[in-house]
């Protein structure tokens, strides 16, 4: 149970630290409610924050699995929640709205 729960951590992690990268850019700020341009102090906020959240997935999967597998482990959940990202944001980007206001409080 420990496992699947450090599992769905890296996938969060992976998952909102693309999202708060994505938020970063004026395009998808702007979809995601903000203003027509990401204001300078946000974006580089959303950035810290999306690295240190693939930092955290990192950290995460080498706790779960170790050094051999875990580093294994990080690469594919961070290409699958890009992909899932992409995903959200072709089609149902007002799913992230909650996410864009968690990680606007956060940044």
């Amino acid at each position: 149970m420990p496992d699947a729960i450090l599992l769905l951590g890296v996938f969060a992690c992976a998952y909102l630290g693309f999202a708060a990268l994505a938020m970063s850019q004026d395009r998808h700020w702007h979809h995601l409610g903000g203003g027509r341009h990401c204001p300078r102090r946000a974006c580089m906020a959303l950035r810290c924050t999306g690295w240190a959240l693939l930092l955290a997935a990192l950290v995460l999967a080498l706790t779960r699995d170790g050094a051999g597998f875990g580093s294994l482990l990080w690469a594919t959940v961070i290409t699958v929640g890009a992909v899932s990202v992409v995903a959200t944001l072709s089609w149902r980007a007002h799913w992230l709205r909650p996410a864009a206001r968690l990680l606007q409080h956060l940044g």
